[in-house]
């Protein structure tokens, strides 16, 4: 399960549950503080942080990470219909 450590007031958090309700992709939203972020994930890490099972990304690794979330969930839904698809992407 995905979740979203983020302090109560933070604007890139809030872009980032933007993106996440947009992708219509379940999470888990925990707030907390500075202090209680670096107890849970080490010295240096900042708020906001993504967990999904062992992956822990926070920082530069964020963007990046999704827009993997957001191709795994382009294909997810993709193939979710109940027809079918040729290599251009077109329906048959």
């Amino acid at each position: 399960m995905i979740k979203l450590y983020r302090e109560e007031k933070s604007p890139q958090a809030d872009i980032i549950e933007a993106e996440f309700r947009e992708m219509v992709l379940g999470y888990d939203r925990v707030v907390m503080d500075a202090n209680e972020a670096a107890r849970l994930f080490g010295e240096g890490t900042s708020l906001p942080v993504i967990t999904n099972n062992e992956k822990t990304v926070s920082g530069d690794q964020i963007r990046p990470y999704i827009r993997e979330l957001e191709r795994l969930m382009q294909e997810w839904q993709r193939f979710q219909g109940d027809f079918c698809y040729v290599d251009d992407g077109e329906t048959c």
